[in-house]
């Protein structure tokens, strides 16, 4: 963070050096939440596929709709869209406290102090998500292990296949509910746009929302519990204060921003932005840690002005945002009410992170007693 508040301080758009195959177009770090805004906003101006020299080398998977731009996109994404509103992820609140409830019931059932991540934070979306999706029951505890061990594990060897594991599964999955569609996301997607979408593509999108709905909704129930702990004050005001979970909810993802920087975007024709002159080709990436960051740096969940790009912004507008939210609003209460005296079993310097990721944005391991 340091780093990003002296990149502020010189202006919102950085260009750093450029690297081969980009045909000598530079490349810009955006620090600013207005530029960031516009630049995530504009997608006649501003491409999320990546450059390339020939089309045939574009490293994209069909269905990751990051790797899209509109039309494709919008025909992707309304796909989608009908299980991902507000009305229906509220639906499954009652489903959501009792993944939460028994979690947590497992974790006080092994006693302090214990690992928080391993224990609670994996868990707890990846049974959300298995019911999301329509996982069946008899896959749930491979799956959550072969994620757990392509982000955990410590022998590259097994991160490496524990990953492909996941893609496999995908591409079964998909081919699973293209066959017999059942109750979950991707069987109706199946059932309400089974034309519209090719095999590829609905094993793709079955990837990309696990990845989303796992692995960063880990992360994010990860980090919020550290910031409680390493805030006890503000986890004391929202024991006391159970109302203030929405805004604490919203605090939690703009402090600390799960996805640092969406996909890169491509600038389509000549512009101007901030005061520089962006050239068609040149590729832009925008620092949603620091836009967020540079409307308050402090943890405050008390805090009036929400507004923040942690989902994203414009059409490639998250679309898990209402589930994830759901979660912690689930969550957070739940973990206070249920040990209000919940603190670090180690010095927060003694914690463990994950290697080239910037703390406390990946935290590895977060032991915990009460």
């Amino acid at each position: 963070m340091p780093v990003l508040f002296d990149l502020q301080e010189d202006g919102p758009l950085h260009e750093y050096d450029t690297e081969p195959g980009l045909d000598g177009h530079r490349q810009w770090l955006v620090t600013g939440y207005d530029e960031a805004i516009e630049i995530l906003a504009d997608a006649n101006r501003f491409s999320s596929m990546r450059p390339v020299d020939d089309e045939a080398d574009r490293a994209w998977l069909p269905g990751i709709l990051q790797s899209y731009d509109p039309p494709d996109h919008t025909r992707l994404r309304r796909t989608v869209t009908r299980a991902n509103t507000a009305r229906r992820i509220e639906g499954l609140r009652p489903g959501v406290e009792e993944i939460v409830e028994d979690c947590l019931d497992d974790l006080e059932s092994m006693g302090s102090p214990v690992d928080f991540v391993r224990n609670a934070a994996w868990p707890i979306p990846a049974l959300i998500a298995c019911d999301f999706l329509g996982v069946p029951r008899d896959d749930r505890a491979e799956l959550s292990r072969m994620f757990r061990e392509s982000r955990e594990s410590r022998v590259p060897r097994q991160r490496n296949l524990s990953g492909l594991g996941i893609v496999d599964y995908a591409r079964k999955l998909a081919a699973r509910e293209r066959r017999d569609p059942g109750p979950g996301v991707i069987g109706g997607i199946v059932r309400e746009h089974g034309d519209e979408v090719a095999d590829e593509e609905l094993a793709g999108l079955v990837e990309g929302i696990m990845i989303g709905a796992v692995e960063q909704m880990a992360s994010q129930l990860a980090i919020a519990v550290l910031l409680l702990v390493a805030h006890p004050a503000q986890m004391a005001l929202l024991h006391e204060r159970p109302e203030l979970v929405d805004s604490a909810t919203e605090e939690v993802f703009r402090y600390a921003s799960i996805v640092e920087t969406p996909s890169p975007r491509t600038a389509l024709v000549d512009t101007r932005l901030a005061g520089r002159d962006i050239h068609a080709g040149d590729v832009l990436t925008c620092s949603i840690l620091a836009g967020n960051r540079a409307r308050g740096d402090r943890f405050d969940i008390t805090r009036e002005n929400l507004d923040h790009i942690a989902f994203g912004h414009g059409v490639h507008y998250c679309i898990g945002a209402p589930l994830a939210r759901l979660q912690m609003r689930v969550a957070l209460p739940a973990v206070v009410r249920r040990f209000p005296s919940l603190r670090l079993a180690v010095p927060e310097e003694d914690l463990r992170f994950k290697p080239g990721k910037p703390a406390p944005f990946a935290v590895e391991e977060l032991p915990v007693e009460w």
